[in-house]
């Protein structure tokens, strides 16, 4: 992601409360809800007489379609939650008052006398700060939703002077970063140090680490950095890599690390998780009793809001907007795309997931436009299919899953259901027509080496068939 950097311009506040703090003067207005999702819309529009290209200029324009994005119900509620954790955490922190000063020598003291990290305490005079909670379904775009919202703010800006008086100083509002599947703590440092490198275009981590830190030198450090550089928000993302705790990770940051990394130092942290890693956070009343510090730990991680980001529906107006993003009048028209049937079939094949429909989308998209080249008019059910058993053989087992529990209809709306067609189990994708793999050969003393086309592509009859572009069979069945 694009770093963007700006320099200082103060504005005035309207509460007394964030008057006087520049950190809080420089950042940008709140936008209302509607001006969010126009800087957050990302559309790719086929161009006049797309028709008349040729294959390779159309596939290269279905291929833009991965750049597609439509923000969900949700992005404002996170959006909300954001922007007023980020100005009250810098209403705690100025730089211009003494508890602020204080409090980074309190940190940098701990960080050259090698303290241990503790991870109880909190750090002098300040409170400790709120945490956002975001979870969903794997592929259902909680990173990318996040990402665009907080790249809404510039993410450096730099200071020369306030007031009158001098003050260089390079506030970073806010820090995205992953956690390592590897679970390990010095990964979670060196992740947040590579970011914060990035983030500033300089080498900064050996100002605060060297090779052979201690665990407890490293999260002394981060802390140190963090209230350095002025961070207003972090994110942690794939905290299931945390959250799915096993014995086979014993070097894995704790709940209470991670909350106490940030927290303590009042930056106010976003998680980002599955579904499934939700699980280990579920506490019984006898457990509740005898683990109050995992409890406190689990309040903490959502203390502000806990966001869900939904599977999409097909009785929404946000899906009709992803769906029209993706299959364009200029390419469907008079089609049997844009019937219900479609839709629902497209919706159960993927589950609701956003990453799916993208990829399902455009490997459709390209098989129907080069049916159409070729002069035949496509059953578009039977396509979407055909599609989905060759170009989604690797997600059939996941998204089967969660086709378990998901309800293509709303069910918290009211709907007219006569208005969705009936769709028999023969018309909708079904258990009996899933991707069957091939039964395991018996071993042999002799190894059988796999030719690279069969790798790539799919014989099927005397055709070769590409698992992106499957119309060479299309018709022959």
């Amino acid at each position: 992601m694009e770093v963007t950097t700006v320099l200082a311009s103060y504005q005035a506040q309207s509460l007394e409360k964030y008057q006087g703090n520049p950190l809080i003067e420089t950042l940008p207005s709140s936008l209302n809800e509607s001006e969010l999702t126009e800087l957050m819309y990302a559309l790719k529009c086929f161009p006049e007489g797309f028709n008349e290209l040729s294959k390779m200029d159309a596939n290269d324009c279905i291929d833009d379609l991965k750049l597609v994005y439509i923000p969900t119900l949700e992005a404002y509620q996170i959006y909300e939650n954001v922007y007023s954790q980020i100005r009250k955490c810098y209403s705690k922190r100025s730089p211009l008052s003494a508890d602020n000063r204080s409090s980074i020598n309190a940190v940098s003291t701990r960080l050259k006398c090698s303290d241990k990290f503790n991870v109880q305490k909190p750090i002098e005079y300040v409170a400790t700060a709120p945490s956002i909670l975001v979870s969903g379904k794997a592929g259902i775009g909680k990173t990318v939703l996040i990402r665009r919202i907080l790249s809404t703010f510039p993410q450096v800006i730099k200071h020369t002077e306030y007031r009158g008086q001098f003050f260089d100083e390079k506030q970073v509002i806010w820090m995205s970063f992953d956690m390592q599947s590897s679970r390990s703590r010095k990964a979670l440092v060196h992740n947040f140090f590579n970011e914060l490198d990035r983030v500033l275009d300089r080498q900064i981590k050996s100002d605060f680490i060297q090779p052979r830190d201690s665990i407890d030198q490293l999260f002394h450090a981060m802390q140190t950095a963090a209230l350095k550089y002025y961070i207003g928000l972090i994110h942690i993302d794939e905290a299931q890599f945390v959250l799915n705790s096993s014995a086979k990770f014993k070097d894995a940051p704790t709940l209470p690390e991670i909350e106490a990394l940030f927290n303590q130092i009042g930056v106010p942290v976003i998680i980002s998780t599955t579904d499934d890693a939700l699980t280990t956070l579920n506490s019984t009343e006898s457990e509740a009793l005898t683990k109050a510090t995992k409890l406190q730990t689990v309040r903490r991680l959502n203390s502000v809001a806990h966001i869900k980001i939904k599977q999409w529906h097909v009785n929404t107006a946000k899906f009709e907007e992803l769906f029209s993003a993706y299959f364009q009048a200029s390419l469907f028209k008079n089609s049997e795309v844009n019937s219900d049937e479609f839709k629902t079939q497209l919706l159960v094949l993927c589950a609701g997931v956003t990453d799916a429909i993208s990829v399902l989308s455009i490997a459709f998209i390209r098989n129907y436009n080069s049916l159409l080249k070729k002069g035949k008019k496509p059953d578009c059910l039977k396509l979407l299919k055909q599609v989905y058993r060759e170009r989604m053989e690797t997600w059939h087992i996941p998204l089967t899953k969660l086709r378990k529990d998901y309800n293509v209809v709303n069910s918290k709306k009211k709907v007219n259901h006569a208005h969705f067609p009936k769709v028999s189990e023969s018309e909708l994708y079904t258990e009996a027509e899933a991707y069957t793999p091939k039964p395991a050969r018996k071993r042999t003393s002799e190894h059988h080496l796999k030719p690279a086309s069969s790798v790539e592509r799919i014989s099927e009859g005397d055709e070769i068939i590409n698992a992106d572009s499957i119309v060479a069979s299309y018709g022959k069945e």
